[in-house]
């Protein structure tokens, strides 16, 4: 894998060109954040919205039907190694907009590359959903199936994702065909290959190529989760449970500031000075057992 690029995020380019961005788009009250007087500057100190990191911390959540769950480093996890050659779902639990480029309403495009660990060859696979959301508010997407009967391998899962930011007049209808029944119920994947899935990774991989050059449509965030059963102390384990991706570039961080409240299925900061807004934006990946549908009988 290794498609999606860090260096294409809005955040890694040069202040001026994040200011261009952000006229370009309608928003030039937050390009004055980044310009003084109409010519290039450093930008205020201190300013980082939270659509500029580029960066990434992970935490995990085990499952729990308490309201308030604890969120640990997603590398101090013990892995589950009875999940090697298993079958498991990944589902699209909670994507927060903390702050996106533009004014009101964002269209946002996230897209997810995987692979199938099956014999004799490894299946690509390719999703990607449209989602909604204001600033400092969730998508509606709860529980939304990725990749369905996922093979893990004796080395884990690894997928990887990245979110656009859509502005370009028409890409929205593009992003329609994303609104298939296959592409909403994600991808169901069998024990061996399925050439029938070539042709839907096709559509989709066009789509998003088309969205992807549209002018005003760019790249926000991108990152790869790594999920194994190495005990190196920089590893992120597989067990079943919720990673939550932050989008940060924090050098320090402490999942100790930070629960989960089951019942809003939201981050909290649980320090007492902080405020009522997060800070950053952040999404929730599931993974659970993957239970084949029962076949439905009486039919010929």
């Amino acid at each position: 894998m290794g498609e999606f690029k860090r260096e294409n995020s809005l955040g890694a380019l040069p202040v001026q060109d994040i200011a261009d961005y952000l006229i370009a788009i309608g928003d030039v009250e937050e390009a004055g954040r980044f310009i003084s007087g109409g010519v290039a500057a450093q930008g205020l100190p201190g300013y980082h919205p939270a659509y500029s990191h580029k960066g990434m911390v992970v935490g995990f959540i085990e499952p729990s039907e308490d309201d308030d769950l604890p969120i640990q480093p997603a590398s101090s996890i013990q892995a589950d190694r009875t999940l090697q050659g298993q079958r498991i779902k990944v589902t699209l639990d909670r994507f927060y907009v903390e702050a996106y480029p533009g004014l009101g309403e964002h269209i946002i495009l996230c897209e997810f590359n995987g692979k199938n660990q099956i014999r004799p060859e490894g299946e690509v696979l390719k999703f990607a959903k449209k989602l909604s959301a204001n600033d400092r508010s969730a998508a509606a997407v709860v529980n939304a199936p990725v990749f369905l009967g996922l093979t893990v391998s004796n080395d884990g899962i690894e997928f990887e994702g990245r979110t656009v930011n859509v502005r370009s007049r028409g890409s929205e209808a593009i992003l329609g065909a994303l609104d298939s029944p296959v592409f909403k119920a994600g991808l169901s994947l069998i024990n061996t290959a399925q050439p029938a899935l070539k042709p839907f990774v096709s559509l989709a991989t066009a789509a998003i190529k088309t969205v992807e050059s549209g002018t005003f449509n760019k790249q926000v965030h991108e990152f790869n989760l790594g999920l194994d059963f190495s005990d190196r102390a920089t590893s992120t384990r597989l067990r079943l449970g919720t990673y939550i991706v932050v989008q940060t570039d924090a050098n320090t961080w402490n999942w100790n500031d930070f629960n989960w409240q089951r019942g809003s299925s939201q981050l909290q900061d649980r320090r007492p000075v902080a405020g009522e807004s997060i800070g950053f934006n952040y999404i929730a990946i599931g993974v659970s057992r993957f239970e084949s549908p029962e076949p439905i009988r009486g039919r010929r």
